[in-house]
C-alpha cells in the first residue's frame, strides 16, 4: 500500500454529488430529504438510507441486477465460498486486490459494485465510502452489516453515469463486477474523472474467459457446461449468456489505455486478475 494523507472529516458529502440528468453539481441538504440539483431541478431521493439515482437499467446491468435481487444470487454465493475456501478463505482471497489500496486516514474511497460490502469491516473505520451498486437488495444487505460505527454512503447507480463530482476521492476500488458493466472502459473512465490527479484505482473480476477452464468445454461440450454453470451452479441463464458473450473482453488492453503507471496481474491461481493504475495528473 502507498500511504495518502487526507483531510479530516468535514461536510464533504453534502458537496460530493452531480446530477445524472445534467452534468451540473448538487447539493445534499443534510435534512434527510433528496439531493437536489439546482440547475435542472432533478431530484434524487434518500429512501432507506440509500440515494436513488437510477432504478431502471437495461442491458448487462439489468441482467446483473436482476440476478442479484433474486434468490440465485444466495445460492451462487456458495460457490463463490467454496472458491475462496481454496484459496485460503474470502479474507485472504480479497486481500489479494484489497493490498493494493493506499493506507491512511480519512481516506475517500468510492467503491464501485459493492455489493453487501462483505470487506468494509477490513478497512480502517476513519475512511470515508462512497458505494454504488446496481442491486438495492444487495445495498440495503451492505447498509445493514456496516451502517454502525462507519462513515458509508450508498448509492443505487450504474458505474458508466456516477453521481459524483470530478476529483472527490483518494481511490476508487471495484470487485468482481468490471466483465459485465455494461460498458466497462466508460466505467473505468467515470472512476477516473471521480477521483483525485494520480490517485489510485484498483479493480478485480474473474477473468472473462473462465469457462474455459472448466473441463466439459475442452473436450468440446460446451452446452454441457453452460447447462451445468446456468443450473446446478444456479448463475441463471440470462448471466450465463451473459458471460459467454464477454468471454473475449480484453481487460489489459481497457486499463492500459485508460490508466497511467498500470500493473496487471493474474490472481486466485489464474482464476482472476486485478490491475491497479493512477488517474492521469
Amino acid at each position: 500500500m502507498s500511504t495518502v494523507v487526507s483531510s479530516p472529516k468535514t461536510d464533504w458529502h453534502a458537496h460530493v454529488w452531480r446530477c445524472v440528468s445534467c452534468g451540473a453539481d448538487a447539493t445534499d441538504p443534510g435534512d434527510g430529504g433528496p439531493i437536489v440539483c439546482p440547475s435542472c431541478g432533478h431530484q434524487y431521493p434518500i429512501r432507506d438510507g440509500i440515494v436513488v439515482v437510477r432504478e431502471s437499467v437495461t442491458a448487462n446491468n439489468e441482467v446483473a441486477q436482476s440476478f442479484y435481487n433474486s434468490p440465485l444470487w444466495p445460492k451462487f454465493r456458495f460457490w463463490e465460498w467454496f472458491t475462496f475456501i481454496n484459496l485460503g478463505g474470502e479474507r485472504r482471497a480479497r486481500s489479494r486486490v484489497l493490498k493494493h489500496l493506499p493506507q491512511g486516514e480519512n481516506l475517500k474511497l468510492l467503491d464501485i459494485a459493492i455489493g453487501d460490502g462483505v470487506y468494509l469491516p477490513w478497512l480502517p473505520e476513519s475512511w470515508s465510502v462512497v458505494g454504488v451498486d446496481v442491486s438495492d437488495v444487495q445495498l440495503d444487505a451492505c447498509l445493514k452489516k456496516n451502517a454502525v460505527g462507519r462513515d458509508v454512503t450508498l448509492v443505487l447507480g450504474e458505474a458508466e453515469d456516477l453521481p459524483v463530482r470530478d476529483n472527490q476521492f483518494d481511490a476508487a476500488l471495484s470487485i468482481g463486477a468490471f466483465n459485465y458493466f455494461n460498458d466497462p472502459e466508460q466505467a473505468l473512465r467515470e472512476m477516473v474523472r471521480a477521483v483525485k490527479p494520480g490517485g489510485l484505482i484498483v479493480v478485480s473480476d474473474e477473468v472473462p474467459d473462465l469457462t474455459d477452464y472448466l473441463p466439459f468445454r475442452k473436450i468440446g461440450l460446451a452446452g454441457v457446461e453452460r447447462w451445468l454453470v446456468s443450473r446446478f451452479m444456479n448463475l441463471g441463464d440470462e448471466f450465463t449468456e451473459m458471460v459467454e458473450r464477454h468471454r473475449e473482453l480484453d481487460v489489459e488492453a481497457i486499463a492500459r489505455r485508460v490508466l497511467t503507471d498500470c500493473q496487471f496481474e493474474r490472481i486466485w491461481r489464474g482464476v482472476g486478475y486485478v490491475f491497479v493504475g493512477r488517474a492521469p495528473e
